[in-house]
């Protein structure tokens, strides 16, 4: 008598359970391995200001040439900062997150916006950055697969939001295409004034947009200088 007078609670806590499993999609697991090698422009470890952010995109594809876009496009699904309890532990060169994906697309973590749903198939980045404006001081690495070949984990696109049991793993060793700084000894867009030996991710500077379109220019007027020279001697 005593056992059966628990049935229907136990009962109410498996419907529960039951009911809490369906509510969440996907599952991804992402970050870097422990004491992993993180620096900055000049290969300095990362400290505690940096943060990680995985998200996408949309239609909007981010350059070296469009970061004053970046952050009016970007969508976060999740991030990790310091302290460690929230995914960065600048002392042992790590970060590391957690994130579910709900039936209806949109992310369960606290850093994304409740109302962003992500769709299935958009490429996945990694953003990380001391500071999102662009002023002096601040860097910035952004960084996704970009192939699925030799990968240790999964590639870095939005799952199915009907799948309810997947889960994915997005390692910082997979990353091999850097938008803005470096990923796994290569090194993308940006400026540094040292080049570690092994790296897995590396910070660039930002350059301000008027210095991009400044750089652009400068290097356009150079090959326009250097074609002309090639036409007067190819007229000997």
């Amino acid at each position: 008598m005593k056992t059966t007078s628990y049935l229907p609670k136990l009962l109410c806590l498996a419907l529960a359970l039951a009911w809490t499993q369906g509510a969440q999609a996907s599952t991804v697991f992402w970050g870097s391995t422990f004491q992993d090698n993180l620096f900055d422009s000049a290969g300095n470890a990362l400290d505690p200001t940096y943060s990680f952010e995985i998200g996408t995109f949309g239609a909007f594809t981010p350059t070296y040439q469009n970061v004053d876009q970046w952050q009016a496009n970007w969508h976060v699904i999740d991030r990790a900062f310091d302290p460690d309890s929230n995914g960065w532990n600048s002392t042992d060169q790590f970060f590391a997150g957690t994130v579910g994906f709900n039936p209806d697309g949109t992310s369960d973590s606290p850093d994304a916006n409740p109302v962003d749903a992500f769709t299935q198939g958009d490429v996945v980045y990694l953003w990380v950055y001391n500071s999102k404006s662009i002023v002096p001081g601040s860097e910035w690495a952004l960084v996704t697969d970009g192939t699925t070949v030799g990968n240790s984990g999964d590639p870095w696109i939005i799952p199915d939001p009907s799948d309810t049991l997947g889960s994915y793993n997005w390692n910082l060793g997979d990353a091999s295409t850097p938008v803005v700084g470096g990923a796994n000894n290569v090194q993308g867009a940006g400026t540094y004034t040292a080049t570690p030996g092994v790296f897995s991710l590396q910070t660039a500077v930002v350059p301000e947009p008027g210095s991009v379109m400044l750089l652009l220019a400068a290097a356009a007027a150079h090959l326009t200088r250097r074609a002309r020279r090639l036409t007067r001697m190819s007229q000997f």
